[in-house]
């Protein structure tokens, strides 16, 4: 004879039963585990009107954007980037920590002004460095800079960023695009603090649901 099933959906002697083969830490946390993922939210689907924005940043290879990345990165994000921006720079100051919780930021050069400013001279010259991380990362800290020439690989990678800034509803910088196609703009404290978990959550609803 079967008991009576619990809340969860699940027969509560079998439950029971299952655990009392477990340690009695073993039980208390992996019961507490089981519960949560039992008792979580089930994931949205991605938003059909955002399908525009995964659809951009399906088409950007690794040679198209700067990465910073943990060895292991459970999410990334790509951020439209400035190196005259004083938010660009304020955003890139907690990179470390997302990175610590195993986020990868993508930069996508999204400088102001036109092609020939001075806004995209520097992020040129980053991008044509031989080190485009490093550039970037004493752009952002203040430091300059040398002139770099460009070949027409980079200008080509480069092009690549602009036009998917250009693809994108807002070039407002610094701006973060999650894996689902959502975005938040800003480095207030809640956005940088809640940035991790939100692109946790848009890399699982992808996993799940896929990018189309």
């Amino acid at each position: 004879m079967f008991s009576k099933k619990s809340k969860f959906g699940f027969p509560t002697i079998g439950l029971i039963a299952a655990f009392s083969l477990m340690p009695h830490v073993a039980q208390a946390e992996g019961l507490g585990s089981f519960l949560s993922e039992l008792t979580q939210p089930p994931l949205p689907k991605p938003a059909p009107q955002y399908r525009f924005v995964r659809d951009a940043m399906s088409k950007l290879t690794a040679d198209e954007y700067i990465s910073f990345s943990p060895a292991n990165p459970k999410a990334h994000v790509y951020v439209l980037a400035d190196a005259f921006c004083p938010w660009t720079r304020e955003l890139h100051k907690s990179v470390p920590e997302f990175n610590a919780k195993g986020i990868e930021v993508r930069y996508v050069a999204a400088p102001d002004g036109s092609i020939s400013g001075p806004a995209w001279t520097a992020y040129r010259n980053i991008w044509c460095s031989n080190d485009p991380a490093k550039a970037f990362d004493d752009a952002m800290k203040g430091r300059a800079v040398k002139a770099s020439t460009c070949g027409d690989n980079k200008l080509r990678t480069l092009a690549a960023q602009s036009q998917f800034m250009q693809a994108m509803p807002t070039n407002a910088t610094p701006t973060t695009f999650f894996q689902d196609g959502s975005w938040i703009e800003g480095t207030d404290a809640q956005i940088v603090s809640a940035l991790p978990d939100r692109a946790i959550l848009g890399a699982k609803i992808v996993g799940q649901y896929g990018a189309r």
